[in-house]
């Protein structure tokens, strides 16, 4: 088991994404914080199934855009674990508007607020356990539209794009620690803020009908994400950090919408 023995925070792990990443660590012999900020129902949905299958996990809800409800929920992981191992900040919301809409600012201090500040928050809580510990593993879950620079992203795709940069300036500041830091890239994921997202580009409630349309025959699921994230915390990773891995099927720069809506690119 590639993560036996260890204790992993997966920020946003109720569903979607980190649903699927904290499945894929508890596969692999890791204990499992589920943080959740609103849906107890579906963190305790996801900590039921990883016990089920003889895993250990817990939910614990934390805002993370509040930094002392994210050093709560570190030191009660330590407290009950006895360390900190791997944190993931998947914790995200998603947006769209125009950059002169009356609700730009209000949008851009939401992006800004969840995914740099939290991602901050949260990296900041768990350094000094990880640098005691001389190992740790930092994964944060970016977004393929960083190459894309859709109009009507721009707040979250400057949130994204900073998220990023952060990341990768930390892995120099912490790989002395014995801590690697690295980003997940993905384009849109088969979970439910991806689903509606694409669902509404394709004019279409079944999204099994993408299938036929997308690279490879199907969308990106959450376990992809939770499997390259198994990986990068693992010894398999021993020397990648500061990187950010683009889990898009190939599609770069181009825009899922214009695949969906049989664009050609």
């Amino acid at each position: 088991m590639e993560l036996k023995d260890r204790v992993a925070i997966i920020t946003g792990g109720s569903r979607g994404i980190g649903k699927g990443i904290a499945l894929s660590c508890a596969e692999e012999g890791a204990s499992v914080v589920i943080n959740y900020q609103s849906n107890k129902e579906s963190a305790l949905k996801t900590a039921k199934e990883i016990n089920n299958i003889g895993g250990k996990a817990i939910v614990f809800k934390a805002d993370i855009t509040n930094k002392l409800e994210v050093i709560n929920m570190v030191n009660k992981t330590i407290e009950k674990f006895g360390t900190i191992d791997i944190l993931v900040n998947n914790a995200g919301v998603h947006d769209f508007d125009n950059f002169l809409s009356s609700n730009a600012e209000k949008i851009l201090k939401k992006m800004v607020d969840t995914h740099l500040y939290g991602s901050f928050y949260c990296t900041q809580a768990v350094i000094k356990e990880m640098k005691k510990n001389k190992r740790g593993d930092i994964i944060f879950i970016t977004s393929l539209a960083e190459k894309q620079f859709m109009q009507e992203e721009w707040a979250y795709t400057s949130a994204k794009t900073a998220v990023s940069t952060m990341a990768q300036c930390i892995a120099k500041e912490l790989r002395w620690d014995g801590i690697r830091v690295n980003c997940i890239a993905p384009t849109i994921v088969e979970s439910d803020m991806g689903l509606k997202i694409v669902s509404e580009w394709a004019n279409t409630k079944n999204h099994t009908e993408l299938y036929k349309k997308v690279p490879f025959n199907r969308l990106v699921k959450p376990k992809d994400i939770g499997n390259l994230c198994v990986f990068l915390a693992s010894d398999k990773a021993s020397h990648i950090s500061g990187q950010v891995i683009y889990l898009d099927s190939a599609i770069g720069p181009n825009s899922m919408r214009d695949i969906v809506q049989n664009k050609n690119i």
